[in-house]
């Protein structure tokens, strides 16, 4: 999630990085609050990764792209 970055911006950035898990954008107004309050977002960026199951497996506050990519290498996702 994240307040800031277009959705364009993130399709790109996904794209560049060849992922293939679903990312979720926060959308505007009182969906985004609505989601960052559901996850206990309380600074900006905080990453998570969820499961099929809706279960937050990982989050990390602040942008890691090594902290992320490791994480998704230890669910087997590159």
């Amino acid at each position: 999630m994240n307040a800031q970055d277009k959705e364009k911006e993130v399709q790109e950035y996904i794209q560049q990085n060849g992922f293939s898990f679903k990312i979720v954008l926060g959308g505007m107004g009182d969906n985004y609050v609505s989601l960052a309050k559901a996850y206990g977002v309380q600074a900006y960026p905080t990453n998570y990764l969820v499961d099929s199951e809706g279960k937050v497996i990982w989050r990390g506050v602040g942008f890691d792209e090594g902290a992320i990519r490791e994480a998704l290498g230890k669910i087997g996702i590159k």
